[in-house]
C-alpha cells in the first residue's frame, strides 16, 4: 500500500514542478491569447471592417490560413449584402426549354441540402466578382453546367446569375412583396452544349 502511494506520489511530482515553472506558464498563456486574438480578427476584419482591423487581419492571416482558422464568421447586422441564386434553362434534344434555379427551397430539402446548394451560388458569384482568375471562373461554370447537363440528360444548359437585393424599409412598409421583380438582377454566364449530336 506504502509503495503505491510513494510511486504515486513520485509519477505527479515531475508534471506539478515542469508546470509550476513560470516561464512555461506564461508562454501557454500568451500563445492562448494569441490564439484567442486571432480567432476574434478573422470576422472582424470582414468587409465593412475599419482599416484597424484590416491591419491586424494581414498580420495574422498566416496563422490563420495555415490553420485553416479564417473563416468569415461574419455576423448580419448592420449591413447585410443580397443572395445569390443561379438560374439555368435546359434545352432538350426534341426543342423543350425548362429553366431551374438553384437553391430551391422546394426542392432541396433538408435545410442542410439547400444551405449546400446556397454556399455554391455564392462561390460563383464571389469568382464572378473576382476577374482575377476568369480560368477558374469558366472551369467552375464548366463544371456546374456538365453536371447539370447530366442529371437532366439535356443538350444544353445556359447559366444565370442572379441577384436578389435587399427589400428597403419602405418597399416592405409599402406592402410590396420580397420577391418582387424589381428586387431581382440577372446576367447570363456561359452557354453549354452537349458534343454529341
Amino acid at each position: 500500500m506504502n509503495a503505491a502511494v510513494t510511486q504515486s506520489d513520485s509519477a505527479t511530482k515531475p508534471v506539478a514542478t515542469v508546470w509550476s515553472r513560470s516561464w512555461l506558464r506564461r508562454s501557454i498563456s500568451c500563445l492562448l491569447v494569441f490564439h484567442l486574438f486571432a480567432i476574434v480578427i478573422a470576422p472582424l476584419a470582414v468587409a465593412p471592417c475599419s482599416q484597424l482591423s484590416q491591419k491586424l487581419w494581414s498580420g495574422f492571416r498566416p496563422y490563420l490560413e495555415v490553420l485553416y482558422l479564417n473563416h468569415g464568421y461574419h455576423f448580419f447586422a448592420p449591413d447585410p449584402g443580397p443572395s445569390h441564386l443561379v438560374r439555368y434553362e435546359l434545352r432538350f434534344e426534341d426543342g423543350r426549354v425548362e429553366q431551374e434555379v438553384f437553391p430551391n427551397k422546394a426542392q432541396h430539402k433538408p435545410r442542410l441540402l439547400y444551405h449546400r446548394h446556397f454556399m455554391l451560388s455564392e462561390f460563383l458569384n464571389n469568382l464572378a466578382m473576382d476577374e482575377s482568375r476568369p480560368e477558374l471562373f469558366h472551369a467552375v461554370t464548366q463544371s456546374y453546367s456538365e453536371h447539370l447537363r447530366h442529371q437532366h440528360r439535356a443538350v444544353g444548359v445556359i447559366l444565370h446569375l442572379r441577384r436578389h437585393y435587399l427589400p428597403s424599409p419602405q418597399h416592405v412598409s409599402s406592402g410590396k412583396r420580397l420577391d418582387a421583380v424589381e428586387l431581382f438582377a440577372e446576367r447570363p454566364l456561359e452557354t453549354h452544349a452537349s458534343e454529341r449530336r
